[in-house]
């Protein structure tokens, strides 16, 4: 039996992407599939809700859920407002290599969270800190109302990375208003205010808060920096899901992978939001 032309072709890009596709398969597919499965199965092997229910109903499970979300929120928002600015700043400035610096610097910054991080900042603010021991010698005791091992703390932390990703995220954005625009407004009578207002605020508007979902997806997600900083002094999604992994004091396998499902379904919600914003705000960018 002979293959047309059309058919090789198909089968060679299905041979091409056979290598990804298996990829897929063993570290995204299997892994949901079985979180799925061990969120609702016994160790025995029973069908139960228990595990799913128990998010809602105990409390040290809600608790990690609300303290999550608001460090999300917060260094989202916040971030997503400075590294606007910021962002904003670095295109304006006149400077190319100065323009370039600072992009690289904020590209490098984006992605430099995990244990390191962590360890970082305990050196900087923590107990005994270079910053905090400075402070004590002029007479300022950054610890009576400041702690780099609480829930603040970590949104403090957080932002160092959140920050920089929202400068580079908003690049494009950037690029996107035209002089001519601004020279549009001004022939028609408006100033720097009503261009804002009027047509700055409204394009940039889409991109601003895809950002900020994306932050927040950033900050849902991130386990190393905050097992560094807090260990399990503040109750989080991700490092309740390890301590119910590890064992140390409980271990439940099929609360942990609940706990994954409940995160992982907001994680995905939040994508599927980002893009949807994504899309409204590309029609300025490639226009």
């Amino acid at each position: 039996m002979r293959l047309s032309g059309k058919a090789l072709t198909r089968l060679g890009l299905l041979v091409a992407f056979a290598p990804f596709l298996i990829f897929c398969a063993m570290f995204e597919l299997v892994p949901i599939v079985s979180l799925g499965i061990g969120s609702v199965s016994t160790r025995s092997g029973d069908l139960t809700t228990e595990y799913l229910t128990n998010i809602v109903t105990k409390q040290v499970y809600q608790q990690s859920i609300l303290n999550t979300v608001f460090i999300s929120v917060v260094s989202g928002v916040l971030g997503g407002i400075i590294g606007t600015a910021l962002g904003y700043a670095i295109t304006r400035t006149r400077r190319t290599g100065v323009r370039r610096a600072l992009f690289t610097l904020a590209t490098i910054s984006a992605n430099a969270g995990g244990i390191s991080l962590g360890f970082a900042f305990i050196t900087v603010l923590g107990a005994a800190g270079m910053i905090t021991i400075l402070l004590k010698v002029f007479g300022i005791d950054l610890l009576s109302f400041f702690s780099i091992y609480s829930v603040v703390g970590l949104v403090v932390v957080y932002l160092y990375f959140q920050v920089p990703l929202m400068v580079v995220l908003m690049l494009p954005a950037f690029g996107s208003l035209r002089t001519e625009w601004s020279e549009a407004s001004a022939s028609l009578g408006g100033d720097n205010r009503d261009f804002w207002r009027r047509i700055g605020i409204p394009v940039l508007l889409p991109s601003i808060v895809a950002g900020i979902v994306l932050l927040f997806v950033s900050s849902m997600g991130a386990y190393a920096t905050a097992v560094a900083l807090v260990g399990s002094r503040v109750n989080l999604m991700t490092i309740q899901i390890s301590i119910l992994r590890r064992g140390e004091v409980i271990f439940a396998p099929g609360q942990a992978d609940a706990m994954g499902v409940a995160l992982l379904l907001s994680v995905a919600l939040s994508v599927g939001l980002y893009h949807l914003i994504q899309r409204r705000a590309q029609r300025w960018v490639q226009a």
